[in-house]
């Protein structure tokens, strides 16, 4: 897409970075060299997901079991993630250099698998970065008024809400979004909305043919509408939820530290360095692990960034148990600033 032949108002709107100045600044070769893009890595991690989508409905058929299918539900749930993570890094055109390629892969392999459009997610997500947490950002204001989003919460509602996520009681929400914010065919031509649904229409006829619509429902549109939702809704509360008394750069997000299972289950691709993908938008996912530490070596990162050990660290912010104020009480690890007790003792 040629930018520069745009409106001045449409080529604001395809731009991610900031309007928020960044605090911390990178020398310009450190800034190229955790920029490069590498397609065969692009490459390898999108046919490994699939690889291993296709493995786990192999071995849950195979070997047939209540359990090993919920467990196999979880697991293609978080490959569906891993898909969108990388159709967002297709947003971004980090995928591969090639533009053309890098679009089409991100809509055909990564997006409409998952029943949205790469491209109408772009207009969305570019504002997001571009606009955080304002009223300009489409994110910020699709919750305004939603007390879903509010923080904190009591542990019973939070544990509530994640279970409606999880037993696919909020499905229909997650449809609605997809309508209205991730599938609208905004500028691009007829022939792409053409492709898009020939597409679905020979995806089902295949499944037709082949018998296999059971094995789509079952472990596609299951996993879809429930584990896929139920993490979506943590991801979501760990990257601009429950953060407060920050400077204004550092208090639109947070990083979370995983373990093992939880970026296999929930986050993969490294998805939960998200204070470092806001700063730096052009650092492709394989490389934001370096670029954590290259910023905890700058002045100022270390003490201001909020970085929280795990989802459950993330959960206990949002329920009052470790939310990050604006105090004067000592830093904790991990840049959490502790609320003192009403007793005096820090909780």
């Amino acid at each position: 897409m040629n930018v520069k032949a745009m409106p001045i108002g449409e080529q604001q709107e395809l731009r991610d970075d900031s309007k928020v100045e960044i605090p911390v600044r990178l020398t310009k070769e450190e800034l190229i060299e955790l920029s490069q893009v590498s397609g065969l890595r692009g490459f390898v991690h999108i046919a490994a997901e699939w690889m291993m989508i296709f493995g786990a409905i192999y071995l849950s058929q195979r070997f047939w079991h209540p359990a090993l299918y919920i467990l196999a539900i979880a697991f293609i749930g978080a490959r569906q993630h891993a898909l969108m993570i990388l159709m967002h890094e297709g947003v971004h055109r980090r995928l591969f250099r090639n533009r053309t390629l890098n679009d089409w892969v991100s809509e055909i392999f990564l997006a409409w698998p998952n029943l949205i459009s790469a491209r109408a997610y772009r207009r969305n997500h570019f504002a997001h970065h571009r606009y955080l947490n304002t009223p300009q950002d489409p994110d910020w204001a699709r919750r305004q008024g939603d007390p879903a989003w509010v923080f904190p919460k009591k542990w019973r509602a939070l544990f509530s809400l994640m279970l409606h996520d999880l037993s696919g009681f909020n499905a229909l929400r997650l449809l609605a979004l997809m309508r209205s914010l991730m599938t609208t065919d905004t500028g691009v031509s007829k022939s792409f909305i053409a492709m898009r649904y020939a597409f679905y229409t020979a995806v089902v006829a295949a499944m037709i043919w082949a018998g296999v619509t059971k094995l789509f429902l079952i472990y596609w549109v299951i996993p879809l509408f429930t584990w896929l939702l139920f993490i979506f809704r943590i991801r979501s509360i760990a990257e601009h939820s429950a953060i407060e008394g920050r400077t204004p750069a550092y208090a639109q997000t947070r990083t979370a530290l995983l373990t093992m299972l939880e970026r296999i289950f929930f986050a993969p691709k490294n998805v939960s360095y998200h204070l470092e993908h806001h700063f730096f938008p052009s650092v492709p996912f394989y490389r934001l692990p370096a670029l954590h530490e290259v910023l905890k070596a700058k002045p100022g990162f270390a003490d201001s960034a909020h970085i929280t050990r795990s989802y459950v660290g993330v959960l206990r912010e949002c329920a009052g148990a470790d939310r990050s104020l604006a105090f004067d009480g000592e830093r904790a690890p991990c840049g959490l600033t502790m609320e003192p007790a009403a007793d005096g003792a820090s909780i």
